[in-house]
């Protein structure tokens, strides 16, 4: 038997991914991240939190020195902490060439802001 939480994570990671990562649609950017999403909820899920789990070398996030264990505290200056998954998840919707600002968190404490700009998936 599943544990409920692990479909709720599981959920919420892929329309995280989504996000980060790639799409069906040329017409949307990616930027080269997957963030693993820790909710509570289900059909639109609060967040918890946000941490990086891969990022993919030459494209935007890694190009920013974003790296794995990271924490995305913030999306374009709205806290990801309390903040609706779907909400969220439209924040990181870019299409080529338009940007989002991140506000992350390394393992060590220190603080750094980036700012993405989405590249059309080849």
């Amino acid at each position: 038997m599943r544990h409920p939480t692990s479909r709720r994570t599981f959920l919420a990671v892929l329309a995280f991914v989504a996000t980060g990562i790639a799409f069906a649609d040329d017409a949307k950017g990616i930027f080269g991240f997957v963030g693993k999403v820790d909710s509570d909820g289900f059909f639109d899920p609060t967040l918890k939190s946000v941490f990086v789990q891969s990022v993919q070398p030459g494209l935007p996030a890694a190009r920013a020195g974003i790296v794995v264990g990271d924490s995305i505290i913030e999306v374009d200056g709205t806290k990801v902490a309390g903040a609706k998954a779907s909400a969220m998840s439209d924040r990181m919707k870019k299409k080529p060439g338009q940007q989002a600002v991140l506000k992350l968190l390394r393992v060590n404490g220190e603080t750094y802001v980036v700012t993405l700009t989405a590249e059309a998936k080849n």
